[in-house]
């Protein structure tokens, strides 16, 4: 059966809607403003060095690098130390050579390096091209740690010195 007269039905007020998202944008927008920086969205550059390209610098430090090469008559350990001049900058460096005829002699030269630099970590080994692995190994295992502690744990094999 049909209605005779039809009533109009009013339409749902949305102002307490509408009241409800601005004042919520009221609280949120400030708040989000105030709790976010830009400094906190920035990013650091990822860069993985390529066949041939050198490795990322380290942190600065009073040795900046140090490369040990197997020689006919023991070790030769060459580390680029820092100068000591008030001006000095990355890259100042003084190169040092020490000469060391077996392993316990090799860790007394890094031991006086590490404390030079506690912070340095990176060590670059140059075996001579007819060197076994098993004094490679031994070698590695000799300057990542000595009889007083960690020496330098990082180590970097090298067909050549840099």
């Amino acid at each position: 059966m049909r209605r005779l007269f039809r009533r109009a039905r009013p339409r749902p007020d949305t102002r307490p809607a509408l009241m409800s998202v601005a004042a919520l944008m009221v609280l949120l927008l400030p708040l989000l403003l105030m709790t976010s920086s830009a400094q906190k969205l920035t990013g650091i550059a990822l860069g993985v060095p390529g066949p041939g390209e050198d490795l990322p610098p380290e942190p600065p430090g009073a040795v900046e690098r140090v490369v040990v090469t197997r020689t006919a008559s023991g070790y030769r350990v060459e580390a680029a130390v820092r100068t000591t001049d008030v001006r000095a900058q990355v890259g100042d460096t003084e190169q040092r050579h020490f000469e060391a005829a077996d392993l316990a002699g090799l860790q007394e030269v890094l031991l006086s390096l590490k404390r030079l630099d506690p912070e340095r970590e990176r060590i670059v080994l140059v075996p001579a091209p007819d060197t076994p692995a098993e004094e490679v190994v031994a070698w590695m295992d000799a300057v990542r740690a000595g009889p007083e502690g960690p020496l330098f744990p990082r180590v970097i094999l090298s067909a050549e010195a840099l």
